[in-house]
């Protein structure tokens, strides 16, 4: 395994990464596509918005609050492999595994109030409140963000691949005993809870068969971040920057529900899961990149770093053109196999949505690489940029083209992030 790790290249590696996640999430892929469906098609337009719009408060609220401690560990778990200190690996590891269930606890306090706070402006009665914030705070405590930096600072690319789709696989069986038993948002909401709590102990597990001692002895954890300078402000600055991503993009939902009720914004959350299947490449190239810019970073020639950057670029600028190009052959389609004739209305959105993601599929390399190499900052005022965008536009949209506004919105926030994004990486390379 070393010697091949020495012939390999960073990039050839990142690939082989990628593969062993698309892999998961090809399975996911093609699941999502039933379980959505049945969901959209069992539940109607209004008891599906209202489906959508929970899931989308529950996950806006988990990305503000969770660490993105996967970064974390691979940031600074690199040198200290390399090193092989073993010791001080597992205090990292148990850190930020502390980090997250602080955070989580954290979590399910914010959703409950957010929730009680908007119950009334969505029509919900106490049983489907409650409903929410059981479902809120599960997704909260069902964290593996640190499991899912292990595996990959092992290269355990594969374990991971077949962890992660635990979570399609759960979702598509309970969506089929949901409607044999008789469809309702409860029972969507049971059965998605359940697919994350599942997940989550397959991740775990996998944690404890790749290295064992990671998670023994907790006495003195929590003084661990001072073994790592700096190691504080990473994690809250990629924290910031994927909380505004995340709740920019889950957030345009709920103004969308608030705005125009919540049948208008299930129409808008499916859109938006349309597009997102078109995303997910990106997301692994992301995810599977990383670990080699961090390596490359602690390289003593920038050459590798140099290399990696053109190639990684070059792939996603072809990728991001090729989705342009398949946008109006397959996009019309697939809308309507998984949401029906009641959701054609919806095409101009999946349109529009679909552009910002090979928008965002273009510049996918670019942060990560900042990221990677020690700029989170940069990454950080970047990300904020492009959310100030996107709250702009929808201000400006929203009330006079409501959901078509809100996807115009999120189409103006990533023009704006790569835009941004590209100058930076640009001079972080050839620094």
């Amino acid at each position: 395994m070393a010697a091949e790790e020495k012939i390999a290249s960073p990039f050839a590696r990142a690939l082989r990464n990628v593969g062993w996640l698309l892999t998961g999430k090809g399975v996911g892929a093609v699941l999502s596509l039933v379980y959505l469906g049945l969901a959209t098609r069992t539940l109607g337009p209004e008891g599906f918005g209202q489906f959508m719009l929970i899931l989308s408060i529950g996950q806006a609220v988990a990305a503000m609050m969770l660490f993105q401690s996967w970064q974390v560990v691979v940031r600074y778990g690199v040198p200290l492999q390399e090193a092989g200190d073993d010791a001080a690996l597992g205090r990292l590891v148990r850190f930020c595994a502390l980090l997250d269930a602080v955070a989580a606890v954290a979590g399910c306090v914010v959703v409950t109030i957010v929730l009680w706070a908007l119950d009334a402006r969505f029509g919900w009665d106490d049983a489907m409140t409650r409903d929410a914030v059981i479902f809120c705070a599960v997704l909260m405590i069902s964290i593996r963000s640190s499991a899912v930096g292990v595996l990959r600072l092992f290269d355990r690319y594969g374990i991971g691949a077949a962890a992660e789709s635990t979570t399609p696989i759960m979702r598509f069986v309970g969506a089929l005993a949901v409607v044999a038993s008789g469809a309702s948002v409860r029972g969507f909401l049971i059965a998605w809870g359940a697919a994350e709590i599942v997940t989550a102990i397959v991740h775990w597990r996998a944690v404890w068969r790749v290295s064992p001692g990671l998670m023994r002895g907790w006495r003195g954890v929590a003084g661990t971040w001072r073994e790592h300078p700096g190691m504080m402000r990473f994690a809250a600055l990629t924290n910031v920057s994927a909380t505004l991503n995340a709740v920019g993009r889950q957030g345009v939902v709920v103004v969308v529900g608030l705005v125009t009720g919540p049948a208008a914004a299930g129409a808008y959350r499916l859109a938006f899961q349309l597009s997102q299947a078109l995303a997910q490449i990106a997301e692994m190239f992301s995810r599977g990149i990383f670990p080699e810019f961090s390596r490359a970073d602690r390289a003593t020639s920038r050459d590798d770093l140099r290399r990696l950057f053109r190639q990684s670029t070059r792939l996603t600028l072809a990728v991001g053109a090729v989705i342009c190009l398949a946008l109006p052959i397959l996009g019309e389609p697939a809308l309507h196999l998984v949401g029906g004739k009641a959701y054609t209305a919806a095409w101009p959105l999946v349109l529009v949505l679909s552009l910002a993601v090979a928008i965002d599929v273009m510049g996918i390399g670019f942060e990560p690489m900042l990221i990677g190499t020690g700029r989170a900052g940069t990454a950080f005022r970047i990300r904020l940029a492009a959310v100030g965008v996107l709250v702009l536009a929808a201000i400006l949209l929203v009330p006079r083209f409501e959901a078509l506004g809100a996807a115009l919105a999120t189409l103006a926030a990533s023009v704006a992030a790569l835009a941004l994004m590209w100058p930076a990486a640009m001079r972080a390379v050839r620094t």
